[in-house]
C-alpha cells in the first residue's frame, strides 16, 4: 500500500465527554473548524486524518505515534486563528510556549522551552511559493507568517518537525493556521470569515500539490 499524506486538525475546547462541541464554551478556540476539515477528508484515499487533543505535550505525542503508525509521505497540521480572513501558510516554528490562554486542560505556559535545548526555530519544508501560488490559483485568500504565536498550534509546528529531525525522515511538513467560519466571524465583528466548504478547497488543493509533488514514490 502507498504511504498515505497525514493531515491533522484539533478538537474544539469544550468538547462534551459524548465528544460533540459545547457552543456555550467561552474559550475562543471552541470554534476551531479544523477538527470539521478532518471528518470531511476522512477516509480520501491516500489519505489518513487525526484529530489532536487541545493539550500542550499531548497534541505532539500523539502526532509523533501517527507518524510510526502511518509513515506518511508528507504530513500537514491545521490549527485555528480567528484574528484574520486568510489561510495563513506558517513558515517558522519557535521553540517557546509562551500564550497566557489555558489549553483544554487550564494549562497556561509562559516563556517555557518545548523542547529542551533544541533548535531555536524550524522551518517550513513545503515549498512557500508554490504553495502560495496554487492557493491563490484556486481562488483562496492566503498569506504567510513568520510567527506561529506562542499557543498550541506554535507548539506542535515545532514538535513535529523536531520528531521527523530527530528520526532522520525525509518527509515535507507544513503547517496551517486557518481562519474562522463566517457565523464566528460574526460575532467577532471584524471579519468575514472563511466558508468550511473553501476551507476543505484549501486542503484538497495542497494534498493535490503533495501528490503531484510526490507521485511515483513509496
Amino acid at each position: 500500500m502507498t504511504a498515505p499524506i497525514l493531515l491533522t486538525g484539533f478538537a474544539p475546547f469544550g468538547t462534551s465527554p459524548d465528544g460533540e462541541p459545547a457552543p456555550d464554551s467561552d474559550h475562543p478556540w471552541a470554534a476551531d473548524p479544523t477538527g470539521l476539515l478532518m471528518e470531511r477528508l476522512a477516509g480520501e484515499p491516500g489519505v489518513v486524518t487525526a484529530t489532536l487533543p487541545p493539550l500542550y505535550d499531548a497534541c505532539g505525542e500523539a502526532f509523533a505515534e501517527l507518524l510510526a503508525e502511518h509513515r506518511p509521505l508528507a504530513a500537514l497540521g491545521f490549527a485555528y486563528l480567528e484574528t484574520s480572513d486568510y489561510i495563513r501558510l506558517e513558515r517558522l516554528a519557535w521553540n517557546r510556549d509562551e500564550s497566557p490562554l489555558p489549553d483544554a486542560a487550564g494549562t497556561v505556559r509562559e516563556h517555557a522551552d518545548i523542547v529542551h535545548d533544541g533548535p531555536t526555530a524550524y522551518g517550513s519544508t513545503l515549498p512557500v511559493p508554490r504553495v502560495m501560488r496554487e492557493l491563490s490559483m484556486a481562488g483562496l485568500p492566503v498569506t504567510f507568517g513568520d510567527f506561529s504565536g506562542g499557543f498550541l498550534g506554535n507548539h506542535l509546528f515545532y514538535r513535529a518537525r523536531h520528531v521527523i529531525e530527530s528520526a532522520g525522515l525525509d518527509i515535507p511538513y507544513g503547517f496551517f493556521h486557518m481562519p474562522p467560519l463566517p457565523e464566528r466571524a460574526a460575532t467577532l465583528r471584524r471579519f468575514g470569515g472563511l466558508s468550511l466548504e473553501r476551507q476543505e478547497l484549501a486542503v484538497r488543493t495542497l494534498v493535490g500539490m503533495l501528490r503531484t509533488a510526490l507521485n511515483g514514490i513509496a
